[in-house]
């Protein structure tokens, strides 16, 4: 039987079921629901979640949670243990992961579960509906649209492995092969919400079983002692090591409302949401490192094969990758649909479709090994824009949204003030931890700017307990 043969086969088989499941009633936070329930308009974003459609923290966490089950995060973990001892790399986590990045996303996630609405149409309140449509969503679109393109075409090659065909040489079945993963890691995004949840109810567990595989083959090789004693030469910053780990998860600190929306509007959840992207992200971080030690590469792939994994660890792979691509296919969606000023569920379906349709044709182009610089200086981007959106729904305008018509030109001179802190302190002169120092440079002073903005010429933008009486009537008038 040939290897073609049985992957085919098995995509039927996900076919199959993919149809069988879809006819019957998808669970979300404990609820039974029919498809037909399930697809409502307010999921393109623009309008805000009803509450009694709301569900439990829980569903939103294990949607990003499969997202965490990536190849990237496990490459940084056994990139970075070349430099750091277990015990180091491990503190390194700690502070990157479960600190910073947890309070990042727990206030990004506080901002989709008050509102109901995406993170791209939330930033219409400090940025302006023109400058969100053209601004906010391209940065949006470009990142998850250009990480989904990279990350299928390196699925493809796995999934080449796997099956012995050399996709160097044989471009052909490279493409047939990842033209079909690119299809079904967009069939949930398409078809919505609800579709994603299953998917990973499906495959976290699966990713489970790669995680503890991974530990059982790393000390089966290397051994327990070996690891504890691993102890190499430090040709890296401690601060460095954070910043890369946080730079892993930089992009929720705006998206991350995309799927805390669908929560219910209490803090405590909204902080929950965040919950199973640090539990399993710090799994794979450490699998990372551990499978890792005294390799000498990051390449999870080759590591895989040094370790002994058959067909189903690869299999395991693809499954695990496949829950990244859904949130970064999804987020595509719902960007374009701010972009365009689109309202209905079908709206966001063909966007999301003609999306992916792009993305892939980008992929099988072989040009994104070109285009990863561009997309790391994208990532500059995400925390200034957090920043300035956290900072004026709650700092400045007392957590009350609203969809500001026009362009906010202070909130364009934070969030350049703070892609440009960071790239400095990223690229040119490497100091302390980039990410934070962009998202406080930019909160702090978008906070500053408008505050002198509203004693000058205060607009629509100006709160109103920051207007004087005269200039609100003028504000009124306009």
């Amino acid at each position: 039987m040939s290897p073609f043969f049985c992957y085919t086969e098995i995509l039927n088989f996900i076919r199959l079921s993919y149809i069988f499941l879809n006819k019957k009633f998808i669970e979300i936070g404990g609820k039974i629901m029919s498809d037909e329930q399930n697809l409502f308009n307010e999921e393109a974003g623009l309008e805000s979640i009803p509450p009694e459609k709301r569900v439990s923290w829980i569903s939103p966490a294990v949607v990003y949670a499969g997202c965490e089950f990536c190849i990237p995060v496990m490459m940084i973990g056994s990139g970075l243990i070349a430099n750091f001892s277990l015990k180091e790399f491990v503190l390194a986590v700690i502070l990157g992961l479960v600190i910073i990045t947890w309070l990042g996303d727990g206030l990004n996630c506080y901002l989709g579960a008050m509102t109901g609405r995406s993170s791209s149409v939330i930033a219409r309140s400090a940025f302006g509906d023109v400058q969100a449509r053209i601004i906010i969503s391209l940065a949006v679109l470009i990142m998850t649209g250009g990480w989904w393109a990279l990350q299928t075409a390196v699925t493809g090659n796995a999934l080449c492995a796997m099956f012995g065909i050399d996709y160097t040489s044989n471009f052909t079945m490279w493409a047939i092969i990842t033209t079909i993963a690119g299809i079904i890691f967009a069939i949930p995004p398409i078809i919505g919400y609800s579709s994603m949840a299953w998917t990973d109810y499906l495959a976290v567990p699966a990713g489970m079983l790669l995680v503890i595989s991974g530990f059982y083959l790393s000390m089966k090789g290397t051994g327990l002692a070996g690891i504890l004693a691993y102890d190499p030469p430090q040709n890296m910053l401690f601060t460095q090591a954070v910043s890369a780990l946080v730079g892993a998860n930089v992009a929720q600190f705006v998206i991350f409302a995309d799927y805390s929306r669908f929560c219910k509007a209490r803090t405590r959840d909204a902080f929950l949401v965040p919950a199973g992207v640090i539990v399993v992200g710090f799994m794979l971080f450490i699998m990372g490192a551990v499978m890792g030690v005294g390799k000498g590469t990051y390449d999870i792939v080759a590591l895989m094969q040094q370790l002994g994994f058959g067909w189903w660890g690869f299999l395991i792979l693809w499954l695990a990758q496949w829950t990244s691509q859904l949130v970064n296919d999804y987020s595509m969606g719902l960007a374009l649909c701010n972009m365009l000023n689109m309202k209905t569920n079908k709206h966001r379906k063909y966007l999301t479709a003609i999306g992916t349709a792009v993305a892939l044709v980008v992929a099988l182009m072989g040009i994104l090994n070109k285009f990863q610089d561009f997309l790391y200086l994208t990532a500059l981007s995400y925390p200034a824009i957090g920043s300035i959106m956290v900072t004026d729904f709650i700092l400045i305008h007392n957590k009350n949204w609203e969809d500001k018509k026009g362009w906010n030109w202070v909130a364009t001179i934070a969030m350049i003030a703070g892609i440009a802190i960071g790239y400095y302190t990223q690229y040119v002169r490497p100091w302390g931890i980039p990410a934070v120092q962009s998202y406080l440079v930019s909160g702090i002073l978008y906070y500053v700017l408008m505050y002198i903005k509203a004693r000058i010429m205060p607009d629509q933008f100006t709160p109103l307990r920051w207007r004087s009486k005269g200039k609100m009537e003028e504000i009124r008038g306009f």
